[in-house]
């Protein structure tokens, strides 16, 4: 079990200024955080944007500045050295899949093989069309793109034919330190969501959303493992969790930590926590990180 901090928008809490986001990672590394993460997208319609906003309560603004998670967690990892990194999540296929093997076979390298590569598929088809993919086979497009990088992954020169991706006897440097980087996904806990992740994934992130069928989705995640023959006991469960307020709309510790506590109970093996979602400024920050340490 382990204490996860998404760093997504923190610069926001040091007027922009993106080295004290580091030094926040840093502070977070020597305070026993297990996992420091960000989010991803690489742009976004005003059209498509608006109706996030108003259906969804998407909290970025149209101009936020999203930094490229893979370049951001390069910084992330030369300021750290025990924190696994991750993303929550790349919509992975937007890129090509040679391009995203190396990106985290190097991520995993600069950072001493503590990548936790985080994937998805997105919502926005603006996103999609912008960069020449199409939107309709996205979910399909991710397995193959997970089973390319696993072979490009391999110590042995890489084969591999699929219908968005074909290369034989190929190489690609540097392989990644981890034996297996773990890829964990991002998605609704549907039965053929579940079926994908068991074949090919090593994990799960939650999107909070899904959270109230919490418990009886990571029971049939398990089952999913089990009918394909892996062990239920090596998958990773990634919850993002809101912090609880008192009744004055200061930041309940007690309330949040017993939350905490019930997710680990109901089978997470991360709660991740975004400060960016309950602090205006780095005021607190530091006594934050102190408590959720101590959790660990």
């Amino acid at each position: 079990m382990q204490i996860g901090l998404n760093i997504l928008g923190a610069e926001k809490l040091y007027d922009g200024n993106f080295s004290a986001v580091l030094d926040l990672a840093t502070k977070a590394d020597r305070a026993g955080i297990g996992l420091i993460s960000t989010g991803d997208h690489l742009g976004f319609s005003r059209r498509a944007h608006e109706g996030r906003v108003a259906f969804n309560g998407f909290p970025f603004d149209l101009e936020y500045p999203w930094l490229e998670p893979m370049t951001m967690l390069g910084a992330v990892a030369a300021v750290t050295t025990r924190a696994r990194l991750g993303i929550s999540v790349l919509v992975a296929p937007l890129r090509p899949a040679l391009l995203l093997a190396k990106q985290a076979a190097t991520l995993d390298v600069i950072s001493g093989g503590r990548v936790s590569l985080g994937v998805g598929v997105g919502w926005q088809e603006d996103e999609y069309a912008a960069a020449g993919q199409e939107f309709e086979r996205r979910f399909g497009r991710l397995e193959e793109m997970v089973v390319a990088c696993r072979a490009l992954w391999s110590p042995e020169p890489a084969t591999f034919t699929g219908r968005d991706y074909a290369f034989e006897d190929f190489y690609s440097r540097p392989l990644p330190v981890q034996e297996r980087l773990p890829v964990i996904f991002g998605f609704a806990p549907s039965a053929s969501n579940f079926d994908r992740l068991a074949r090919v994934g090593d994990g799960w992130t939650v999107n909070p959303a899904d959270l109230p069928d919490f418990p009886a989705a990571v029971d049939r995640l398990r089952a999913a493992f089990e009918a394909h023959g892996r062990d239920p006991g090596s998958l990773e469960v990634q919850v993002s969790l809101g912090m609880a307020r008192t009744t004055a709309g200061e930041l309940d510790l007690e309330r949040t930590a017993a939350s905490v506590a019930r997710r680990f109970d109901e089978g997470a093996t991360t709660v991740m926590l975004r400060p960016t979602a309950y602090l205006e400024t780095a005021d607190g920050l530091d006594d934050l990180l102190a408590w959720m340490g101590a959790l660990v």
